[in-house]
C-alpha cells in the first residue's frame, strides 16, 4: 500500500484527486484547503467566504458498510434496504433484498471472499449471520485499489488496544485466516474507522442507523462544540456539508462529533472515550454553556443554577451562580445519575444514533406523553433549570410524539396539545440560538414542526382566532427547506418542495 504524504500539499492533492474521481469536485479551487491547525495536526479551512446555508463541499465514502455494534439492525449488504431480506443463494450467509443485489459485482466479490475463508455450519447459522454482518465493513477494504488505499492511509488512526476487535472476531469466532499483510491493513482500517467514521443516514431508520462510512475530507475537519458547518446525507450516500453560520475566508471548518444538546459533562466524557481527546472549545470552557445551563442543576438554597467550577475535572466542586454556595462533585453525582436514568439518556446516549427524527422515538410510546409532560412541568422544575439536558431531552421527545404517534396524530391533537408542541418548538429553537448552533439539522426539523403546528391551527380555526403573520409562516417553511435540502431523511413534504425550483413558493401561496 502506498502511503499518503501527510503534508499540506500531499493531503490536498490526494483528497482532491479522490473527489474528482467521484465527480464531486470541479477545478482546483474548491473553496477549501487542508492546512496545519492550531488544534493540532491538520484541519480544513475556507479559502473564501461562505454564506449561511451554502454548500461548502460534498464528500464520498471510501468505505461504507454495517456498523460494528451488538444487535445492529440487519439490512441488505448491497443497497442497505431493510425490506425483503433473504440469505445469499451462493452460500456466504449475508442477506440481500433482490436478485439485482444478489447478482451485483460488489456482492459477488464480497461473497467469493467470505466463502473462501469459511465453511458454514448450519447449527449456528443465525449467530454466524449476525457476527459476520456486524464485522463485515473492514473486509471491504481488501477490495480497495491502491489509490483508495492511499486515501485511507491519509487519515488519523487510533492506536489503542481496544481498536481492531472486528478482525479478532472474524478470526476467533468465524474462522477467518488472513495473511500477515492483510491482517495488518485490516486492523489499521478498523483504527481509522473508529477515529473518523460517520453514522450514515439512509432515510429508513426507525431506531438507529445501521451503516457507517469513512468520508475522507470530512474526516480531516476538526471538532468543536460550537461548529460552523453541518452535514446531511443524500440518497447516493454522499455527505453534503453546508455552512451553519457565515464563514469568513481562512476560517477553520468545524464539525460537532457529539449531540448539540448534551451538557459539557457527557460531551467531554464521550469525546474522551470514543475519540481520545479533550475538547477546549469556548463552550466547554464556559461552565454556564453560554448562559444556557445545559449541564446545571438548581441550588437547594436559592434556586439558582449550579455549575461545575471546572468542567474538565472529575468530581470538581459545583457553585451556584447566584448565592455562590459550593457543592462537592460527590454530592452532585447521585442527582445527575438519577436524572439520566429516569429517562434513559445518560450512558445509552453513547450508543443511540440521533441522525434521523425517527431514532428519537426509541423506547417512547404514545402513552409516555402524560408522564413526560407531567414530569417536565412538575418535580423536574424544582431540580433543574429550563435548559438542563434532561428537560431538553423530554421536550425533544414530546415534539416527536405530538403530531406523529398513534393517539396524538395531527388530527387527534387538542388545541391545548397543539399549543404545548408549538411552545416547546419555540423554546428549543431559542436554546439552539443561545448555543450558537446556526442552521443545524435540529433547527430545520424544529422549524418544520413549528410550521406544521401553525398550519394545523389555521385549519382548525379558519384563521378567525388563530392569528398568524403569513410572511413569518412562509419564513418558517422556507428556512426549513433550505436547511433540510439534500437530506434523505427529511420529511416528505420538504422533499417534495425541494424537488421543484419554485416548490416552496407554490406551497406558501396557500397561506398568504
Amino acid at each position: 500500500m502506498r502511503r499518503c504524504e501527510r503534508t499540506n500539499t500531499g493531503l490536498n492533492e490526494t483528497i482532491k484527486a479522490f473527489l474528482k474521481r467521484h465527480h464531486l469536485l470541479d477545478g482546483n479551487s474548491p473553496g477549501w484547503e487542508i492546512r496545519q491547525s492550531d488544534t493540532g495536526g491538520f484541519g480544513v479551512f475556507a479559502t473564501r467566504d461562505f454564506d449561511v446555508g451554502e454548500v461548502v463541499f460534498k464528500d464520498f465514502p471510501v468505505i461504507i458498510g454495517p456498523r460494528c455494534i451488538q444487535k445492529c439492525p440487519r439490512i441488505c449488504v448491497c443497497c442497505f434496504s431493510k425490506e425483503n431480506l433473504r440469505i445469499c443463494t451462493s452460500g456466504c450467509g449475508l442477506e440481500l433484498c433482490s436478485q439485482s443485489c444478489q447478482n451485483s459485482s460488489s456482492h459477488h466479490r464480497e461473497c467469493k471472499t467470505v466463502r473462501k475463508y469459511l465453511e458454514l455450519n448450519a447449527n449456528f447459522l443465525e449467530q454466524f449471520n449476525q457476527e459476520l454482518f456486524e464485522n463485515l465493513t473492514p473486509i471491504r477494504s481488501l477490495f480497495l485499489d491502491e489509490i483508495d488505499k492511499e486515501v485511507v492511509s491519509c487519515l488519523i488512526a487510533h492506536d489503542r488496544d481496544d481498536h481492531g476487535r472486528e478482525i479478532d472476531t472474524l478470526k476467533e469466532k468465524l474462522g477467518f485466516k488472513f495473511n500477515e499483510l492483510d491482517e495488518q491493513f485490516l486492523k489499521f482500517v478498523c483504527c481509522v474507522m473508529d477515529a473518523n467514521a460517520f453514522e450514515v443516514a439512509l432515510g429508513n431508520e426507525r431506531c438507529q442507523s445501521s451503516v457507517r462510512g469513512l468520508y475522507p475530507l470530512s474526516s480531516l475537519a476538526n471538532h468543536s462544540c460550537v461548529p460552523n458547518i453541518s452535514h446531511v446525507f443524500n440518497s447516493k450516500h454522499e455527505m453534503v456539508v453546508k455552512a451553519a453560520v457565515f464563514i469568513p475566508k481562512n476560517s477553520e471548518l468545524f464539525h460537532c462529533y457529539t449531540r448539540l444538546i448534551w451538557g459539557s459533562t457527557i460531551r467531554l466524557f464521550h469525546l474522551h472515550k470514543t475519540k481520545h481527546f479533550v475538547c477546549k472549545c469556548p463552550r466547554c470552557k464556559d461552565p454556564t454553556e453560554f448562559g444556557t445551563f445545559v449541564n446545571s442543576i438548581l441550588c437547594k438554597l436559592c434556586g439558582g443554577p449550579v455549575c461545575p467550577v471546572n468542567p474538565y475535572k472529575a468530581y470538581a466542586n459545583w457553585q451556584c451562580q447566584h448565592c455562590k454556595n459550593i457543592t462537592t462533585g460527590l454530592e452532585i453525582e447521585p442527582i445527575t445519575t438519577l436524572l439520566g436514568q429516569l429517562i434513559r439518556i445518560w450512558l445509552p446516549f453513547l450508543q443511540v444514533n440521533w441522525i434521523s427524527a425517527g431514532s428519537i422515538l426509541k423506547g417512547v410510546e404514545s402513552s409516555d406523553f402524560p408522564f413526560m409532560y407531567n414530569l417536565l412541568n412538575g418535580k423536574l422544575k424544582s431540580v433543574v433549570p429550563q435548559y438542563n439536558q434532561v428537560a431538553v431531552e423530554l421536550k425533544w421527545k414530546i415534539v416527536w410524539v405530538l403530531g406523529h404517534k398513534p393517539g396524538y396524530t395531527w388530527s387527534e391533537l387538542t388545541l391545548d396539545q397543539l399549543k404545548i408542541k408549538e411552545d416547546i418548538c419555540i423554546d428549543l429553537l431559542n436554546l439552539l440560538e443561545k448555543l450558537q448552533c446556526g442552521q443545524c439539522k435540529m433547527r430545520g426539523l424544529l422549524l418544520y414542526e413549528l410550521f406544521c403546528c401553525k398550519r394545523e391551527g389555521i385549519n382548525r380555526l379558519n384563521g378567525t382566532k388563530y392569528v398568524v403573520d403569513p410572511h413569518k409562516l412562509s419564513a418558517l417553511l422556507h428556512e426549513a427547506i433550505k436547511i433540510l435540502e439534500h437530506d434523505v431523511t427529511a420529511p416528505q413534504e420538504i422533499k417534495n418542495c425541494s424537488s421543484s425550483t419554485n416548490g416552496w413558493n407554490l406551497r406558501l401561496r396557500d397561506w398568504d
